[in-house]
């Protein structure tokens, strides 16, 4: 089979799972011979994300990127001057490289806007991530229907009913059904090694982790909230969240508020959180919406039992409706309370639900996902 030369471009800062994803398509295709070019504009594959054995094209100086994106600047503003400035940046490297497909990541309005106006005859991957939510996507699907040499990809079935329902023009578009690349043998060797912290050394002790950015979408607020009724059920439960964002001394305010500070603990961000993971009791994702969800994959497959939120549009799909784990109602703080100290009480019903997932998980390894890529390019 031929090698192919595949430009990678998804100008959304921010997006870490996102990003990674691309990221460990790339590498795994760079690695089998295929020519592979990143084209940043924002921060995307910043160093703690890559190495450099991958090609990368910053589409605007990343000094100049640096100043658009500071406190005075909302993200949305941001991204479209950087979108501008980098307009004329992309269309020399496409004129450049004419023999390139492209890969397209979460809002690419604005390649798919310049691909149409000099009818580039390549192959276009738009792959949907996250979870679209504004009106302005629609333009996004508009130009991917227009353009007849692109090819949906959407991780899975649940997307699909979402975007149907969202934006009338979803019916009328064929998607390709393709899993993200989240796990990999990286994550499994990080998750063995050691673990310094006293109440991971105290077995007697039982740990419920979460991991994200401390932001409104992830709903740490109702997690905290949640546990109090745990803790005073199980007054060995402990609950650890690792992550940062804009919400911490919202939230270090309520377990004050709540008078948890001697169960609940901030571990901020962690390069390597799939160690504490894998020694905890229990994972939960009690977002408010997601994609899939990378973190509850990587709980999973890294052998920690989940609960997770019925939310948009993916994580139900991921525990195949309870199959794998809990399923709870998002902004139930009753339910997701109930659903803990249960899970903490029934320990090996919830390993063995987790055993259940071994050959479904297959699908989210970086391998087979960037297979399925490939195939789309060739086909």
């Amino acid at each position: 089979m031929k090698n192919k030369f595949i430009s990678i471009i998804s100008p959304q800062y921010g997006t870490a799972g996102t990003d990674l994803n691309y990221y460990k398509i790339a590498h795994n295709l760079s690695s089998k011979g295929h020519k592979i070019k990143l084209l940043i504009i924002g921060d995307e594959w910043n160093d703690r994300h890559t190495s450099d054995d991958l090609d990368k094209v910053y589409l605007i100086n990343r000094n100049l990127f640096s100043i658009l994106k500071n406190r005075f600047f909302h993200w949305k503003i941001t991204m479209i001057l950087a979108i501008i400035f980098s307009t004329i940046p992309f269309l020399i490297y496409l004129f450049k490289n004419k023999s390139s497909s492209y890969l397209l990541g979460l809002f690419p309005i604005f390649p798919l806007i310049i691909f149409f106006l000099v009818r580039f005859k390549n192959t276009i991957v738009f792959s949907i991530q996250g979870l679209p939510r504004s009106n302005l996507f629609t333009m996004n699907l508009f130009f991917s229907k227009l353009i007849k040499n692109v090819k949906c990809v959407i991780p899975n079935e649940s997307m699909k009913n979402y975007l149907d329902k969202k934006y009338k023009i979803s019916k009328n578009i064929h998607y390709n059904v393709i899993s993200n690349a989240v796990l990999d043998q990286s994550i499994i060797t990080q998750s063995n090694e050691e673990i310094i912290d006293e109440w991971y050394a105290d077995k007697k002790l039982k740990k419920i982790i979460a991991v994200g950015r401390l932001t409104y979408q992830k709903n740490f607020d109702n997690l905290i909230k949640s546990f109090r009724n745990v803790i005073e059920i199980d007054s060995s439960a402990r609950l650890i969240i690792i992550g940062d964002g804009e919400d911490f001394y919202l939230l270090n305010n309520l377990k004050k508020e709540l008078e948890l500070d001697d169960s609940v603990k901030f571990l901020g961000y962690k390069r390597n959180p799939y160690k504490y993971i894998k020694n905890s009791d229990l994972f939960v994702m009690n977002s408010r919406w997601e994609g899939p969800g990378h973190v509850l994959i990587e709980a999973m497959g890294v052998g920690c039992p989940v609960i997770t939120t019925d939310c948009d549009s993916g994580p139900a799909d991921t525990i195949q409706n309870g199959e794998y784990g809990l399923l709870v109602k998002p902004d139930d703080c009753n339910q997701l309370s109930q659903s803990m100290i249960y899970a903490l009480k029934n320990k090996k019903e919830m390993i063995l639900k987790l055993k259940k997932s071994k050959l479904f998980l297959n699908r989210f390894y970086t391998p087979e996902v960037a297979d399925r890529y490939l195939h789309l390019f060739n086909t």
